[in-house]
């Protein structure tokens, strides 16, 4: 469970919302939640409750709503069960959780981690826990007008600001001071006095080249201070305007840490390296080519420090890219490097490059140019001649066009050496002057090229662990890799809130790309951003009509997509797409949203949800009916492919769209109906049938049906929701439903003919009307043999599957007829598989694990709960591997394993942990049996009485007679038993009759 008190109070159950009441029940809650794990007086929560004034009523009042808060946390607990979450004590109650699972208990652990982070100089891992702190923070704490809590209410909020500022801190200190610039402006002007985060504020902005705004900041908080409050700043604050004036700030954070996931690619390189130093290997040029951020000049970085490590000298030549750069630029810097060194002499053909001149400024001689060249290749090998030489031309891309010629010059020399040259660049497919300098490295004895791509899932799990210290969660690991395409700088950058807008350091280096294609290859971009994925050609061209192929092939744009499949392309990387679609303005968004939905509709190429989404993002330009369309037939093929996670997504969503027009229309009111069965049938699938889930869509759906106006076909819905009453155990309310359902049935349907005599089974089958049971089932399965199995299929996931084989195997098991109820469990199953439904195959598997347990067939029930628990476990329906798993135990306990009686108590519980209230009497009663048999006759007792007082609290009376029969032995009460006799005798259960007379 989680209990979450920073905000409105919110508690939920396997993420599931549980409702918790009434205000005062609710600030009941809180109280307990904020000291938790000790007992609290009576009279202090009613102190606290109420304020200091509370009525003359408080204390029962305050019963109350103990009971109610325990119904809801616990509502599998029995009448008279002692509570596990909130327990009772002499004078006082305590609610007994886990300190994790509350928000306030969770945000204080991360703030504090954070600050230990700082303080221990790893600024990335605090930062990341500040951002999971501060994301728990929903608001004020919850009842935090109760006097009781104010204290506390001040301290989360100090510790809330404290956060605030250590993420801010952590994050200039990371390095990441452009992405923090504008939450510490807002944090600075909400705080003004606090002058640590005022001084953060200096810092980013000085490292962001904004000195004159960092000292304008220093002058608002002087004035503030002196008006406020009459002193002057503290003296670490006026120490750092002192070093801002000074320019002795440094400009930019230490860096982090070094290489990570790059270790083959290094080795790949140091191999180069060591091969072109050796005698018999000759020097070589390698291309280390990625996109920006990819990790190619760390890379490099690592290739000079293993040279510089053995004594091989490195050189280093970088190209601006910043436009185009003077002549030979990339090169002067590195004449220059190589003067340094030793075993060079000044050559006077390389003047010009030492001077800042090019060797074509006395005029166009080209044999000048080519003596210049040939004057720079004999400098590289007079400076690798005594130990090799690695020479790193990072940023080529950059290059400017002398520089190219020369480097592609060396290309035909390099290899009579001993140098390592080592070119960085990005994508240089869209560049000539690039691709002939690529192809001439690419003759060159030795030489190669390596392209960089993103870090693989270990490679991203390697550099989170390494700028956080810790291991990475697979979940954040994942989301990174697919956010981030695995790029280093977009990887670290993200790290600290990966779930956040993009940061302006990768917005920004993204944006740059961006710009270049013309406005028709543009639309293309546009469109293939707002799909969100790789896209058809074709249908690319539905949409834009365009050629989009030759338009994406384009210089402007070959550079941005690439090919995805045969006739398919997507962005080279995720954020390209990301940053893409959110430099669209708002109604071209959703106008290309519409465009792309219509042409799929008309042509495929998206899916039904995708579709939908589309529309959905459109709805505001007329289509909302379109996108409620897609939405249920989305949801009702996820449903076919037993994707029911998914289905319930796409109903959630179409739920939200019609809700609040769900009173104004009988077309409304209908259409949201339709989607709220959808959902509760689903939902008995997926969380449990007796769930707060199920109940809230049906109660939902209860609601809507007086408006869906007298032309709406309610039958399904009577089916539904009669099938949920049953497992309620609203018998009344279940047999009501069915009655109509009945009255309303026609000849054109026979799955809806079945349905009601189905239903009218399953009541009297719970309220021991065993004869009823029989035949209303018998005419339900008759009707049920003229369905055709397509129709089955169609409805699965729709509307509850009908079970009327499986209800009357256990109606005939009663009976006595062991023989009848296998057959109709054999029938079930083999309808199943005729109709291919996954749910009517768990089910057969489930009703002989409840046959068994009536029969006490210990080698059946085994069979039973390992099906139960298979097919439970690989259809994601987990209420039916909870069943097993309590057949399964009960199995182990009535074959003679009687240490398993905690485990079987425990597995009984789980069953109606959800809120399942039909069959408990039947599980008690198992569990009853299990432990007279184990020969503990005490708690045998005390179950069986628990039992019948459930029997009559619900009216579920199929298995009382057992119930006295396992009571009377137990207490040695001859009269209990033949109550059960008489009352088994009454039902025409010969199989409790048997075994009554067998004691």
């Amino acid at each position: 469970m989680w209990f979450a008190i920073l905000g409105p109070l919110r508690v939920s159950r396997d993420g599931e919302a549980v409702p918790v009441g009434g205000p005062k029940q609710r600030a009941l809650l809180t109280l307990l939640l904020l000291r938790a794990n000790r007992v609290n007086t009576t009279d202090w929560l009613v102190d606290a409750l109420w304020d200091g004034a509370p009525p003359p009523s408080a204390e029962v009042t305050l019963r109350t709503y103990v009971a109610a808060l325990r119904r809801a946390l616990e509502p599998g607990r029995g009448a008279r069960a002692q509570g596990r979450i909130l327990v009772g004590h002499d004078g006082g109650y305590e609610l007994r959780v886990a300190g994790d699972a509350i928000d306030a208990v969770r945000f204080t652990e991360l703030s504090a981690a954070g600050a230990r982070a700082l303080a221990e100089g790893d600024p990335v891992a605090a930062e990341r826990h500040y951002t999971q702190a501060l994301a728990l923070w929903r608001g004020g704490l919850a009842a935090g007008d109760l006097a009781a809590v104010r204290a506390e209410t001040a301290r989360l909020a100090e510790t809330r600001l404290a956060a605030e500022e250590g993420r801010c801190t952590a994050a200039v200190a990371a390095g990441r001071h452009l992405a923090v610039l504008p939450d510490l402006r807002r944090y600075v002007a909400e705080q003004p006095a606090r002058e640590a985060a005022r001084g953060q504020l200096m810092l980013a902005l000085y490292r962001a080249g904004q000195q004159t705004e960092a000292l304008a900041v220093y002058d608002e908080g002087r004035r503030f201070l002196a008006a406020e409050f009459g002193v002057e700043p503290a003296a670490e604050l006026r120490a750092l305007h002192h070093q801002i004036l000074g320019h002795t700030v440094p400009r930019t954070a230490p860096p982090l840490r070094g290489l990570v996931g790059r270790s083959a690619e290094l080795e790949a390189l140091a191999a180069h390296l060591d091969g072109a130093r050796h005698p018999s290997g000759g020097g070589r040029m390698v291309a280390v080519v990625g996109e920006a951020g990819i990790g190619k000049t760390t890379l490099a970085a690592a290739v000079a420090d293993r040279a510089a490590a053995v004594g091989i000298p490195v050189v280093w030549g970088r190209c601006p890219d910043v436009g185009q750069a003077p002549p030979f630029w990339l090169w002067s810097q590195v004449v220059r490097g190589l003067l340094a060194l030793p075993h060079t002499d000044d050559v006077a053909a390389l003047a010009g490059f030492v001077e800042g001149q090019s060797p074509e400024d006395g005029g166009p001689d080209p044999a000048a140019r080519f003596r210049a060249y040939d004057a720079v290749s004999e400098l590289i090998r007079a400076a690798a001649g005594p130990a090799g030489l690695l020479l790193v031309l990072d940023d080529v891309h950059a290059a400017d066009p002398d520089s190219l010629l020369l480097t592609r010059y060396l290309t035909t020399t390099v290899h009579t050496g001993r140098a390592l040259v080592l070119a960085t660049l990005r994508p240089y497919e869209h560049d000539p002057g690039l691709v002939a300098t690529l192809n001439d490295l690419a003759r060159g004895r030795g030489s190669g090229q390596l392209r960089l791509g993103g870090l693989d899932p270990a490679g991203v799990a390697d550099l989170v662990a390494d700028r956080t210290g810790g291991p990475a969660p697979d979940d954040l690991v994942r989301r990174l890799a697919d956010r981030t395409g695995g790029n280093p700088f977009f990887l670290t950058e993200l790290l600290a809130a990966p779930d956040r807008p993009l940061p302006p350091s990768v917005r920004d280096a993204v944006r740059l790309r961006l710009d270049g294609p013309d406005p028709a290859a543009r639309e293309c971009l546009d469109v293939l951003s707002v799909a969100g994925r790789e896209l058809d050609l074709h249908l690319l061209r539905a949409v834009t009509g365009t050629d989009a192929a030759q338009l994406l092939a384009g210089p402007g744009a070959a550079r941005l997509v690439t090919e995805a499949g045969p006739g398919t392309v997507r962005f080279r990387h995720p954020l390209l797409a990301e940053v893409t679609y959110a430099e669209l303005p708002p109604p071209r968004r959703a106008t290309l949203h519409a465009r792309l939905a219509g042409a799929a509709a008309d042509r495929g190429g998206l899916t039904a949800g995708e579709i939908a989404h589309h529309y959905g993002q459109s709805i505001g330009l007329g289509h909302a009916a379109d996108f409620l369309r897609w939405t249920v037939r989305a949801a009702d093929d996820a449903a076919r492919r037993l994707a029911y996670e998914d289905a319930l997504a796409h109903l959630g969503r179409a739920a939200d769209h019609l809700a609040p027009d769900a009173a104004t229309s009988p077309e409304a009111a209908a259409a949201e109906l339709g989607v709220q069965l959808r959902r509760a049938s689903l939902l008995q699938i997926t969380v449990g049938v007796g769930s707060d889930a199920v109940a809230g869509a049906a109660a939902r759906a209860r609601w809507l049906l007086p408006y869906t106006g007298p032309a709406t076909d309610v039958r399904t819905a009577l089916w539904t929701l009669g099938e949920v009453a049953c497992n309620r155990a609203e018998y009344a309310v279940a047999e009501d439903l069915a009655q109509r359902l009945t009255r309303a049935v026609t000849s054109d349907d026979e799955l809806i003919a079945a349905a009601g005599p189905y239903l009218l089974g399953v009541v009297c089958y719970f309220t021991g009307r065993l004869g009823e049971a029989d035949g209303h089932l018998s005419t339900a399965v008759q009707r049920l043999a003229a369905v055709d199995p397509r129709q089955l299929r169609e409805q699965a996931g729709r509307t509850p599957a009908l079970a009327a084989y499986n209800f009357r195997a256990l109606v005939r098991s009663l009976l006595g007829d062991a023989g009848a109820a296998r057959a109709d469990i054999d029938a079930a199953a083999a309808l199943a598989e005729r109709s291919d439904d996954a749910y009517g195959r768990a089910n057969a598997a489930l009703y002989a694990a409840w046959t068994a347990l009536q029969e006490h067939d210990v080698a059946a029930g085994r069979d039973a709960a390992r099906r139960c628990r298979e097919i439970g476990a690989r259809q994601r329906m987990p209420h039916f591997v909870t069943t097993g798993d309590f057949v399964a135990e009960w199995a182990a306990v009535r074959g003679g394993e009687y240490g398993r009686l905690a485990a079987l108590r425990a597995a009984g519980e789980a069953i109606h942990r959800l809120g399942l209230r039909a069959t408990l009497t039947i599980s008690i009663a198992a569990m009853a049996d299990a432990h007279l048999v184990a020969g503990d006759p005490t708690t045998a007792a005390r179950l069986a009485g628990d039992g019948i007082e459930a029997a009559a609290a619900a009216g579920e009376q199929v298995l009382t007679a057992e119930l006295r029969r396992v009571r009377g032995l137990a207490n040695g009460d001859d009269e209990d038993v033949r109550a059960g006799a008489g009352i088994a005798a009454g039902q025409g259960a010969r199989l409790l009759l048997a075994r009554i007379a067998q004691r």
